[in-house]
């Protein structure tokens, strides 16, 4: 990218309406819910001993027909294959990581407007966070 055409994307990105969730500190979601946070709503992820991890929407002001899109990342910052994902009739998300992921990237829309949210997926010490998301699926 030329100097002119960065200065080009920075004049129109508040108009994309991408927006950076800020993410609860000391965030270890495979011990224990933690959240990601927008005006009017949280995203939060955390463990669930029969299917794996859940993911869900809470908040005063829940967006509706949202769509997910998950990135997942190894220590080194490479990407790995997209994790599993399914929906739930209860509106919540089921969600499997690759056991080399240190990262999870969560990417949510609704119509023209994006948040992304970043949640960490080794614990304080740098070491993997041992959990049923962890575990793959056959």
């Amino acid at each position: 990218a030329s100097w002119t055409l960065v200065g080009q994307r920075a004049r129109i990105a508040p108009n994309v309406g991408m927006h950076i969730m800020s993410v609860d500190e000391n965030c270890q979601p495979w011990r224990t819910p933690c959240g990601a946070y927008a005006r009017g709503f949280a995203l939060v992820l955390g463990p669930s001993a029969e299917e794996g991890g859940i993911l869900h929407l809470v908040g005063e002001r829940v967006p509706t027909e949202v769509h997910l899109d998950l990135v997942q990342f190894d220590e080194d910052a490479h990407q790995l294959a997209r994790p599993q994902l399914r929906a739930r009739p209860d509106g919540h998300w089921v969600i499997r990581t690759d056991p080399k992921a240190t990262r999870l990237r969560v990417n949510l829309s609704v119509g023209e407007k994006q948040w992304v949210a970043e949640f960490p997926l080794v614990d304080l010490t740098g070491r993997p966070l041992a959990g049923p998301l962890l575990r793959h699926s056959s």
